[in-house]
């Protein structure tokens, strides 16, 4: 038998079957555009999402690194100069704060030092610009505009003097500084920037006073790798570790891109295979009697993958341009539109070619294996064969007459009559909100309640600052004693802002000194976890003093409302009996990691 080239005839037959199921061709290539524009969609938000959420950080934090400890000591540095996966690690000391300058007794100004690693590696992405140089001599600092502008000194440049008073471990002290160089960026601009040999002069613990940033080598970590890590700085209690979001979360962001990339190819592959097989259930006659005619089954392959070859084709190429489009186009304009102001930035959206490879792949593959079921029955049915060939089984089963709705009755038989149609519907449909369930949450984890343990989601905070200036006033003997608080957010200015039209809900937290005499059972445990976590010096240096001038350590008491009491107590490893707290009897001691109830 002499072989006979028909492709031509095989290629004409796909076109006009294609021509001739208009509907059905149109549903493939939609669902086949769906598939790829979401697929593409969702690998080039996840690689945009993973840069920004960086960028993002870098902005916030005002340096680039992977890991913050707060507290380091020399063994701890020794640890992590050894490791391998560490690239570099930079430490910032905080070595004061402005108390007090002329124009402003609440200027809220940091004093900082920056080591060389943190300055000139680490805080370079988040710079936009910087004039002049660190700080060298004792006398000299880096400024931001910002910081000058809260300190009254808007009009100083680089090279003329200021004067603040800087108070740190409870010493103030007034001095006169030369402003040697001017940056702006992101991050915390409300510092200045001092000389390492301003910092010596403090002596210091790094330990207290300390931040280690730290970078590794590698793009991501997993929960065990980051705990093996963690264990092995031997962190003290004063000490805390933290990863960054997107580092310490890296495994779950790309298992949850995963995941929502393979309900994505299921919900296609259903749906191209439901398709698929109507359309061979319903022309089996046709490919029957195509093969009495000559057509081979291997030519009726062919056949219907040429059909299957087309449509993908043009589904995957339509999906990708329009997820390109509203990659590109669409998604940056509707973020800046909701997202405004300088910090925002330009959206970069992150492109590669292995995301289009990768959706052509998975696309291909779904509309592969989608149609080797019904090309299979297509080419094995012989043309006696699909003469008599049913849609649905012929075997009908004995039922009795039952009572009720006779449309519902008639609904369960359909349904039942072929299970695997209904089946196949059903995981389509199943599928199809998976995808939306994972994207509603995927939104839902970047709202602020996510990020903030103790979110209420207030609107605005207006705070006394005077407060955190409260100095001790000294008495001729050398005698202190704390100063009162003079209450500039009263009773009546708080009924004001209730009467101002749109203010929904006013809720005060009232903040008033105290003394705690010390007491064994309660106050004693309070110091000295208070002392090994915060404080630099031990508690046995301050214990007989604390016992004999309870005056001499000043607290304060906070007045809450029920709405901030009960959002409280939710966070606590055991919780407060409301009534008791709300009548009086039982007050919280509270500062993050150390909750006590008495």
């Amino acid at each position: 038998m002499l072989k006979n080239n028909n492709q031509a005839v095989v290629k004409r037959l796909a076109k006009n079957n294609l021509k001739s199921n208009r509907r059905r061709s149109f549903s493939m290539v939609l669902a086949i555009m769906l598939s790829s524009f979401l697929l593409f969609s969702v690998f080039t938000v996840g690689a945009t999402y993973l840069k920004m959420q960086r960028q993002q950080n870098i902005r916030l934090n005002g340096a680039e690194f992977d890991a913050i400890m707060y507290g380091i000591s020399e063994e701890q540095k020794e640890i992590l100069e050894e490791n391998p996966t560490v690239e570099h690690y930079g430490v910032v000391m905080v070595s004061g704060v402005v108390a007090e300058t002329e124009t402003d007794k609440t200027p809220g100004v940091g004093l900082l030092y920056a080591d060389d690693t943190y300055w000139k590696k680490m805080m370079a992405p988040a710079r936009k610009f910087v004039k002049g140089h660190y700080p060298v001599e004792e006398n000299e600092v880096m400024v931001t505009e910002d910081a000058l502008k809260k300190c009254g000194f808007s009009d100083k440049k680089i090279g003329d003097e200021i004067t603040f008073m800087y108070e740190i471990n409870e010493k103030r002290e007034a001095e006169t500084f030369r402003i040697s160089g001017i940056w702006d960026g992101y991050g915390d601009t409300d510092n200045f920037y001092m000389s390492k040999a301003f910092c010596d002069k403090q002596k210091l613990d790094a330990v207290y006073y300390g931040r280690c940033h730290i970078s590794f080598c590698k793009k991501w970590m997993s929960d065990e790798a980051q705990q093996a890590f963690t264990d092995s700085m031997k962190l003290k209690k004063s000490q805390r570790l933290f990863y960054v979001y997107e580092y310490g979360n890296a495994t779950e962001i790309f298992l949850g891109l995963a995941g929502i990339a393979l309900v994505t190819v299921l919900s296609a592959y259903l749906l191209i295979y439901n398709i698929m097989y109507l359309s061979v259930a319903g022309n089996i006659r046709y490919y029957g009697l195509l093969q009495t005619v000559g057509m081979t089954g291997r030519q009726i392959r062919q056949l219907m993958q040429k059909q299957l070859l087309w449509i993908g084709g043009i589904g995957m190429l339509a999906g990708i341009l329009i997820g390109a489009g509203t990659s590109f186009f669409l998604i940056p304009v509707v973020v800046k539109t909701f997202v405004s102001g300088k910090e925002m930035g330009a959206v970069q959206v992150t492109f590669h070619p292995v995301i289009v490879l990768l959706t052509v792949l998975l696309t291909g593959c779904t509309v592969w294996y989608a149609g080797r079921k019904p090309t299979k029955i297509a080419v094995e049915s012989s043309p006696v064969e699909a003469l008599g060939y049913r849609v649905v089984s012929s075997v009908r089963k004995r039922h009795k007459t039952r009572k009720g709705s006779l449309i519902v009755r008639m609904a369960l038989e359909q349904l039942t009559r072929n299970k695997k149609k209904t089946m196949v519907t059903m995981l389509s449909l199943a599928a199809s909100l998976s995808v939306f369930l994972c994207l509603i949450t995927l939104l839902h984890t970047q709202s602020a309640r996510e990020y903030s343990y103790n979110y209420m989601g207030l609107d605005m905070v207006l705070k006394n600052d005077t407060i955190n200036n409260m100095v001790l006033n000294r008495a001729a003997e050398g005698e202190e004693q704390i100063q009162g608080v003079h209450p500039i957010l009263n009773e009546e200015f708080l009924n004001e802002i209730r009467q101002t039209d749109g203010v929904k809900e006013v809720l005060p937290t009232i903040t008033v000194p105290t003394i705690v005499p010390w007491e064994k059972e309660v106050t004693d445990v309070w110091m000295r976890e208070f002392y090994e976590t915060w404080m630099s010096i031990p508690y046995e240096d301050d214990i007989e003093e604390y016992q004999q001038h309870p005056e001499n350590f000043g607290s304060s008491l906070v007045g809450i409302t029920e709405e901030d009491f009960r959002a409280l107590n939710a966070e606590m490893e055991q919780p407060v009996d409301e009534e008791a707290f709300l009548s009086g009897k039982t007050c919280i001691l509270y500062r993050r990691w150390i909750q006590i109830a008495t």
